[in-house]
């Protein structure tokens, strides 16, 4: 057995080179492995990235768990408290959000959202407004749904449909979604290649989304 695959830590680094083509120069990442847990620290140019990494750690032989700690890098400079009274403000202009039991915290560039919201749709678009503010490096998604209900594919579905109709770069029409395996694949043709890239990262953005498939063409 090589050596890379031996050490989970090692083995990260080089597929976070050779799989997911992050250059680790221009965008330092530390990995370590502690104890059975794969550590990740650093900021990427952006979700799909992140998400993707975080996934290839945890199917690595040998971790027993990931400490997500990997940021995305700010699209526009701003302040911890910049970020929080733009994501309190997208919240309280969501008529489906603004008399819910949501806080909002920052740190570092890091969101957290806790309080309680009547369904994993209303989860799934909070944590979405939080990834919309341009200052936010990441989003830690706390919201409790009470009741309590059981996720499936046509919710990831919706919520994806949802986030894409508030999207105002996105013609959410020109857009068919499908999800299987917590994969989302996105369909039709759309006005440009922005339209394409804000498309799939609204996807990327949606909560329980592991990987993103973007056929959208450009007619």
């Amino acid at each position: 057995m090589a050596e890379d695959q031996k050490d989970p830590a090692k083995a990260l680094r080089a597929a976070l080179t050779d799989k997911l083509h992050i250059d680790l120069r221009r965008n330092p990442v530390e990995v370590s492995f502690e104890e059975g847990d794969l550590v990740i620290e650093g900021t990427v140019d952006g979700i799909a990235p992140k998400k993707r990494a975080l996934l290839m750690a945890m199917s690595l032989e040998g971790v027993t768990g990931v400490v997500d700690r990997l940021k995305v890098a700010q699209s526009s400079a701003m302040t911890d408290t910049e970020v929080r009274q733009h994501a309190l403000r997208a919240i309280s202009e969501e008529p489906t959000l603004n008399a819910l039991d949501i806080t909002v915290e920052v740190t570092e560039g890091v969101v957290d959202l806790e309080g309680t919201v009547p369904s994993l749709t209303h989860k799934r678009l909070a944590g979405v407004l939080a990834w919309w503010v341009p200052g936010s490096m990441d989003v830690i998604n706390s919201l409790e749904v009470d009741p309590p209900e059981d996720d499936n594919e046509d919710e990831i579905c919706d919520a994806v449909k949802l986030v894409l109709e508030k999207d105002r770069l996105v013609d959410a029409f020109k857009v068919r979604v499908a999800a299987r395996d917590w994969v989302v694949t996105l369909d039709g043709t759309v006005s440009s290649e922005g339209e394409k890239a804000a498309a799939e990262k609204d996807a990327w953005y949606v909560w329980g989304v592991n990987e993103v498939k973007n056929n959208l063409s450009v007619g």
